[in-house]
């Protein structure tokens, strides 16, 4: 196998990242030529082909490219942490992390991962990616974010991934409806009330499917992709909903009350998840321990062990 030179690698991230030799050139401040020439020689080193190439369409990575690009990024910045640690003298770390975040978990997660990294490595540039469970594992994928936080459901077959806490469906309630004052819901119980659900993949088709599969059609009165609208609803008690985060009032300082099912629904942990094919860098492991020990305290979950 012919040498590969980390310059290649990191012409061939910028590739992969923007899908153009134009715009990778340009990110890189050399020639389209240049950027061409390295592609070739690193897929003559690697023995595969890392990319197609279609005449006015971009760039499309090969399943190998995939692969490639995820682990050439892990490479770039570990050997960025290593430099910056040598000129600052210490152990530290530096360069840039990039964190995905599935949208709804934002508010929640997020926080405590800026905290961390304010307090445990200000040299650290952090970078958050929000969008849906899919979109942000496909990124990581292609080498663009280290870590992405989500839902056990929204697991991409390609990730390995770290439960932090076991969640459970809740109903969501107002104090003043109707069923507030029990302990628990049966699910048939709440076919006569109007619901407000999540418009977002796979938050809708997870919650119809649930209730039709103990026998109960919802009446959807309302959806919104964005959660804090989803509370204010059930805040002003127009509706019930189902939820993962027992967040204890609405935007509008309005209660919340959550309770549990009385069937067994089955779990939708939330998780911190990293590439298969990439190993994890000392900084993505630092912040995978720390999140196990700490987000639990901030989400309302069981904790559990790390692990896959």
């Amino acid at each position: 196998m012919k040498e590969m030179t980390l310059r290649q690698l990191q012409y061939f991230v910028a590739v992969a990242e923007s899908q153009s030799i134009t715009q990778a050139a340009l990110k890189c401040h050399v020639s389209q030529a240049g950027i061409s020439i390295a592609l070739k020689e690193l897929e003559s080193a690697l023995g595969v082909q890392l990319a197609i190439r279609r005449k006015s369409k971009g760039v499309y990575l090969t399943p190998a490219g995939s692969i490639v690009a995820t682990r050439a990024r892990a490479i770039i910045s570990e050997t960025q942490h290593l430099i910056a640690a040598l000129d600052a003298g210490t152990e530290g770390y530096a360069g840039t992390f990039t964190v995905g975040c599935f949208t709804t978990l934002s508010m929640l997660i997020l926080p405590e991962v800026a905290e961390f990294f304010a307090r445990k490595h200000p040299n650290v540039t952090l970078e958050f990616v929000e969008g849906s469970g899919p979109e942000i594992q496909e990124k990581m994928l292609r080498g663009q974010i280290d870590v992405c936080f989500i839902y056990e459901v929204q697991r991409h077959p390609e990730v390995e991934a770290v439960i932090l806490c076991r969640r459970e469906f809740l109903v969501a309630l107002s104090p003043d409806h109707p069923l507030a004052d029990r302990e628990s819901i049966d699910l048939r119980d709440l076919a006569s009330y109007p619901a407000a659900l999540l418009n977002v993949e796979p938050a809708s088709y997870l919650n119809e499917a649930m209730l039709r599969r103990f026998g109960v059609e919802p009446n959807v009165a309302y959806r919104s992709s964005n959660v804090n609208t989803i509370r204010a609803i059930v805040g002003r008690n127009l509706a019930y909903s189902l939820l993962m985060e027992g967040v204890s009032e609405s935007h509008e300082n309005r209660p919340l009350k959550y309770l549990p099912v009385e069937q067994e629904t089955g779990t939708n942990s939330l998780l911190v998840a990293y590439p298969r094919s990439v190993r994890l860098s000392g900084l993505s492991q630092e912040l995978i321990t720390h999140c196990a020990r700490h987000l639990d305290h901030h989400v309302g979950g069981s904790p559990l062990p790390a692990g896959d």
